[in-house]
């Protein structure tokens, strides 16, 4: 058996029940004969793209030990679903428990702590988001103070002229 993480988008309307959830996580691991090792939702987030006519989505991560001949199956029932939007299984032989652990320590697991550490982690990446738009935006000036550097050596030498 091969140890394996998924990244599930959860239809959001799915998504605000912890219990439904689990259960379609539960339901997809066991009619692949997977055995779940962890699973956490990370957060509600939008999307760069529609998928399935939805802007949003719950991202969920689990990993899972499992046959490699199983995975096929698993992706098509998460293909089936019509809670799952999008899923993307990789090998994750390479990844030990504490950095599983890590991974997943952004998702909490109380359901009701969790709506609101949510909706806190994405009022502070609104934020750090703003930021970086706003330091994008700085180099702007500066290329543009490079340009009025430049032609200041053409209006001092037309001063020199006259």
């Amino acid at each position: 058996m091969n140890t394996y993480e998924a990244m599930v988008l959860f239809d959001p309307t799915a998504g605000t029940d912890m219990g439904k959830l689990e259960e379609e996580v539960n339901r997809l691991m066991e009619r692949c004969g997977a055995q779940t090792l962890m699973w956490g939702k990370w957060d509600e987030r939008r999307l760069a793209y529609p998928i399935k006519r939805h802007k949003r989505a719950v991202y969920v991560l689990i990993y899972f030990k499992a046959d490699a001949d199983r995975i096929t199956g698993l992706e098509r029932d998460t293909q089936l679903s019509e809670t799952i939007l999008r899923c993307l299984v990789l090998r994750a032989d390479h990844v030990s428990e504490e950095q599983m652990r890590e991974s997943l320590g952004r998702a909490a697991q109380p359901a009701s702590s969790e709506e609101d550490s949510g909706q806190e982690q994405r009022g502070e990446a609104e934020k750090t988001d703003a930021g970086q738009e706003n330091k994008d935006a700085s180099p702007a000036p500066d290329a543009s103070q490079a340009v009025a550097e430049t032609s200041s050596p053409a209006e001092t030498s037309e001063q020199d002229e006259t």
